[in-house]
């Protein structure tokens, strides 16, 4: 009969009859479990001991560690601020030298530009002025060389200052690089004071505590605590370096800047001083020339006066002349014998040519005289204009120039 016959007919089918164990082996399994439960609670109690004695010593040692730990937390913060306060005294003496630099900056700036747009121009316009003297008056004379020696040393005096203003930008450069490098390792220093000290807060019992469980190190340094201190160093020694640098480069600009000053002032007194000189060497000749030309002048009237006189007395002289003529020329009348040669012709002719004689010593005078007063003429125009010469040259000497150079007032930088 098959098993889903069985199910019908509501028969249940036994299975086979199993082997089983005897009451001895039951007794003895009984009395085995309970030795081995014994053993267990006896293992349990030595294992309770064991770890009620590891959590007492793990207690204390975990509190050792955690108290060594945080003594070396605000042990590092000390040294941290204490770092940080040396290198915020460096950045402080770093500022200053910076300010200091910018003051010595500006005063280069400044005397460059004086130079550059008041001193150089004023010193050409002077030389084109005195090329537009006239004749023997252009003459490269004292002042001429002063003036271009002053445009030498300005010149070479700004050249001067474009060097060293160079040299304080980069120095300025190098100090703000090494501000800036301070800057980051305050800041560094700051993050690190705030983590070190919110560790140092930190509680066991915190709620927000977790064990981390991930792959990625909790260690990550970069550096050794002697590579640490000694970059810190490197810093504040750089920035010692730039402030050591910078300071004599102040004294070197300040220096720089009163002999540029002393220079120039001492030339620009030199080339005055020839002006003056000149100026006073100018109105001399003037006067002596215009002393001349009244002289001049005075005999120019006295010839102008003979050469009058002069033609005067020829006239008269012709009208004696005319009057012996006339007279010989009636006595040619007489008629016959009367036609003689008698005391009167003979003291006609002597007469005319007394007459003819004076005359012609009269004409040489006149001509002797027009010339003379011709070639005085031509002096006293000459004269004239050598005076109008003189006095251009004064007027651009003495007003031009100096008043000038006398209103720029050359003050230190």
């Amino acid at each position: 009969m098959s098993e889903k016959y069985l199910r019908q007919q509501n028969l249940v089918l036994l299975p086979p009859e199993q082997p089983k164990y005897a009451p001895r082996d039951w007794e003895a399994n009984n009395r085995r479990q309970n030795l081995f439960s014994l053993e267990q609670q006896a293992l349990a109690d030595r294992v309770i001991s064991e770890s009620d004695r590891i959590i007492d010593e793990t207690k204390h040692t975990t509190e050792e560690s955690k108290s060594e730990v945080d003594y070396r937390l605000k042990e590092r913060i000390e040294d941290i601020q204490f770092r940080r306060d040396e290198l915020q005294q460096q950045k402080k003496e770093a500022h200053i030298e910076e300010e200091a630099l910018k003051v010595y900056k500006r005063r280069t700036i400044d005397a460059i530009n004086t130079l550059r747009e008041i001193a150089v121009p004023l010193c050409r316009k002077c030389i084109v002025l005195r090329e537009k003297r006239q004749g023997t008056d252009l003459v490269n004379d004292a002042v001429d060389r002063e003036l271009r020696k002053e445009l030498d040393v300005t010149e070479g005096g700004i050249a001067l200052l474009e060097k060293v203003l160079e040299q304080c930008v980069e120095q300025i450069r190098r100090l703000r690089a090494t501000i800036y490098l301070l800057d980051r390792d305050l800041a560094d220093k700051d993050r690190s004071i705030k983590i070190d000290a919110k560790n140092l807060e930190l509680r066991p019992n915190q709620m927000e505590l977790k064990v981390y469980a991930g792959r990625v190190p909790l260690d990550p340094y970069n550096a050794t605590d002697e590579e640490w201190i000694m970059v810190t160093n490197r810093n504040i020694e750089a920035t010692a370096k730039e402030i050591n640098s910078a300071q004599p480069l102040r004294s070197y600009i300040d220096q720089l800047l009163r002999q540029v000053a002393e220079d120039i002032r001492t030339q620009v007194e030199r080339t005055n001083a020839a002006f003056r000189q000149r100026v006073a060497e100018m109105r001399y000749t003037k006067v002596k020339l215009e002393n001349v030309h009244k002289e001049t002048v005075r005999q120019v009237n006295e010839l102008t006066r003979s050469v009058t006189r002069l033609e005067r007395e020829i006239a008269e002289k012709e009208g004696y002349v005319a009057l012996a003529q006339t007279r010989l020329a009636n006595r040619s009348q007489r008629p016959g014998i009367e036609l003689c040669r008698d005391n009167v012709y003979e003291g006609l002719k002597k007469e005319l040519a007394a007459l003819r004689e004076t005359i012609a010593k009269l004409d040489g005078s006149l001509v002797k005289s027009k010339a003379t007063l011709r070639y005085l003429l031509n002096t006293q125009v000459m004269q004239e204009e050598e005076i109008n010469l003189k006095t251009e040259s004064l007027r651009i000497d003495e007003v031009d120039c100096m008043t000038m150079r006398e209103s720029f007032h050359f003050q230190s930088f």
